[in-house]
């Protein structure tokens, strides 16, 4: 999940000349892999010259990288030496990602029978290429204009994955290789948002927990998952007092306690933002007449406030799924 508003959005000034056309043929998206087999080469090396590693690294990883590497080290990486710090604070972690790389390959085809899904679904959507490469642990995904972004590092739960290394929130948000189809759909679902309102989200909690929740939600729609079910696992039985708390606040533009905050939210689970968000979405949608329509309204919202009022959303009354 993003610790921070997606990428693109936060680059978006509102002009849509500064927007790329993107590719609308699901048939032409590419999957890039190649980042992967480049992170393993550099660290054969590295392990092989301890005294170059960091010059390893950088020439034969990050120097040597796709468009989309290249994009994440400079919206979540940072450079090589927080690649490195990321590395040699959860080395056991990191080494045992490497049996996982057929498994995270392997997200290709149900990503494929996702954006098939999402054509039939929204004729207007595009398909960007998505990225996996291996990062510095603080993002499982995020947007750009080159493409969708995916560190791998954080699907590499199973269960012999060594977790001695992990704090508590890194234990409660790292998924399974299999869950990168979920991340990857969430992120090409805010694609499809920046696509229709040409424009980055609106900046409110409230805004920005719609725009998140829609991601979770249509996510959901096309492969019966989405990224936080954790969280609406520990949030439903609570959702009545949630949303008193969230209801007196927002409108505000701070929502740390809310969205992106990470492992700095210590008495319940980080972004319950998405939670609140999903659930109005939910309600928007199962009141629609026309669900393909309401899908469209969904992704093209740019009014929070009118769009919380149409939808009816009441916290006890959306029904169970």
């Amino acid at each position: 999940m993003l610790p921070q508003p997606s990428a693109l959005a936060d680059e978006t000034a509102g002009d849509e000349h500064d927007i790329p056309e993107f590719n609308r043929d699901p048939a032409q998206a590419r999957i890039v892999t190649d980042d992967l087999e480049r992170f393993w080469r550099a660290w054969d090396l590295g392990m092989a010259d301890p005294d170059r590693r960091r010059s390893v690294f950088q020439r034969k990883y990050l120097d040597a990288g796709s468009p989309g590497l290249e994009a994440m080290l400079e919206l979540r990486i940072g450079g090589v030496e927080q690649l490195l710090a990321a590395v040699d604070a959860h080395p056991e972690y990191y080494a045992s990602l490497r049996p996982l790389m057929p498994r995270m390959r392997a997200v290709a085809e149900p990503v494929r029978d996702a954006m098939d899904k999402l054509h039939a679904l929204l004729p207007e959507a595009v398909f960007p290429d998505t990225y996996l490469v291996i990062g510095a642990m603080n993002t499982g995904g995020t947007i750009h204009f080159d493409g969708v972004l995916i560190g791998a590092e954080m699907y590499g739960m199973t269960r012999d994955t060594p977790i001695g290394e992990l704090g508590d929130w890194h234990r409660a948000v790292i998924g399974a290789p299999e869950d990168l189809l979920t991340i990857i759909v969430h992120e090409m679902i805010h694609f499809q948002q920046l696509e229709l309102t040409r424009a980055a989200p609106p900046a409110t909690l409230l805004g920005l927990s719609i725009y998140e929740g829609a991601g979770d939600f249509v996510t959901e729609l096309l492969t019966g998952r989405n990224i936080n079910e954790h969280v609406h696992e520990w949030a439903k039985p609570r959702e009545k007092e949630l949303w008193a708390e969230f209801r007196d606040i927002m409108h505000e533009r701070e929502y740390g306690d809310w969205l992106y905050g990470g492992a700095s939210v210590n008495d319940r689970p980080a972004d319950l933002g998405y939670f609140i968000g999903y659930r109005i979405v939910e309600s928007y949608y199962r009141q629609a007449d026309d669900r393909q329509a309401a899908v469209f309204d969904i992704l093209a919202m740019m009014e929070p406030e009118r769009f919380l009022q149409d939808s009816g959303y009441e916290p006890l009354a959306c029904p169970a799924k």
